[in-house]
């Protein structure tokens, strides 16, 4: 959090006001509450469940993504949506967007492996926070010119076993729809320079959004309907 707001600082304190102490007091090393996070997202351009994921907090139930939509997830529908044409893509989101929400479980299923909030657990959180996972290194590949690389590979993320490279950051910037500069402040890695990016990564990060509170029947739907479209 800290590194996030020393990046963005100019635009920050450009609007502070009667934040200021607060943001002061994360500046050296205190931590953000979830009444700053709220107030501060929209100054950062950032979704709010996103930040609380930055600032190391647990999600409020009002921000959850969808859990335990087993055998399907965000990823599952990013992996076919990749593959359609332009028009076709615009139909899928939309189908999405019509879809009614359904408040997720609360409390969250929770993931089966965690590890300390350093830079590699943050970005598999961040996947989390629309319901991508539990790794799912060909979307990365396939949106944000991630590394090819195992299911177990991209796991160890986590702990710190794989090494968080720049062309993993550009990768899950990419995904997540947040600049990658952004996400290279917030992990301490330098972004990829001249990725080879899907042509419409932008509506795909999107898409991912929309769909992050999908249930598992809905999800479904979803890729019936876009094995209908492809």
């Amino acid at each position: 959090m800290e590194r996030l707001l020393t990046h963005r600082w100019p635009e920050v304190a450009a609007t502070a006001g009667s934040l200021r102490p607060q943001l002061d007091a994360v500046l050296t090393g205190g931590a953000a509450g979830p009444s700053l996070i709220r107030r501060l997202a929209p100054t950062l351009g950032m979704h709010t469940a996103d930040l609380f994921v930055v600032a190391g907090l647990d999600l409020p139930q009002d921000l959850v993504p969808a859990s335990g939509t087993k055998p399907w997830h965000v990823g599952t529908v990013l992996e076919r949506a990749a593959r359609l044409a332009p028009q076709s893509l615009r139909r899928l989101h939309e189908f999405v967007r019509s879809l009614p929400e359904h408040p997720p479980a609360w409390p969250p299923v929770r993931p089966r492996h965690s590890y300390p909030l350093g830079p590699g657990e943050m970005m598999l959180r961040l996947l989390r926070n629309r319901n991508i996972g539990p790794y799912s290194p060909k979307v990365l590949y396939f949106i944000g010119d991630g590394p090819m690389v195992s299911f177990s590979t991209m796991g160890m993320l986590g702990p710190g076993r794989t090494k968080l490279t720049p062309q993993y950051v550009t990768a899950f910037a990419t995904v997540l729809g947040i600049p990658d500069d952004d996400l290279a402040a917030v992990a301490g890695v330098a972004a990829a320079t001249n990725p080879r990016l899907h042509r419409h990564h932008v509506e795909l990060a999107r898409l991912a959004w929309d769909a992050r509170r999908l249930t598992g029947d809905q999800l479904s739907e979803v890729l019936d309907v876009g094995r209908r479209l492809g």
